[in-house]
């Protein structure tokens, strides 16, 4: 499928209907499969790795996206391992990397002004 893809374009991969798969009835290749690491391979053929094979890069796809997957994982560990983000949920650490802000600190032990007025106007009565 990223040979016919590299070969015919993205337009004909689409309405590609493969008449040697499932006979005697065909299917259309382009509608009934996920063509995410079909168009990445291209994509990095084109653009990245002209001088290696589709095959080849169809092949490392999985090794390359596992070791990145992994090094994303292991600085997500280093986030929560750290003193400052011991009382987060990983919720809050994944909301907080997303929106590229730095981890919120519980607030200090202090009265609010609101209760520091209310207590006041109660002991004056």
């Amino acid at each position: 499928a990223t040979e016919y893809l590299y070969e015919h374009g993205a337009s004909k991969f689409f309405t590609w209907f493969d008449y040697m798969v499932w006979y005697p009835l065909g299917r259309p290749v382009g509608t009934t499969i996920y063509p995410g690491m079909q168009f990445t391979a291209v994509y990095l053929k084109q653009f990245v790795l002209n001088d290696m094979s589709i095959n080849n890069i169809c092949c490392m796809i999985p090794a390359w996206f596992g070791s990145l997957a992994t090094f994303v994982t292991g600085l997500l560990a280093y986030e929560c391992a750290l003193p400052e983000n011991a009382n987060l949920t990983p919720f809050d650490i994944i909301v907080d990397l997303v929106q590229h802000r730095k981890p919120s600190t519980p607030p200090a032990s202090s009265s609010s002004p609101k209760e520091a007025s209310s207590s006041s106007s109660s002991s004056s009565s």
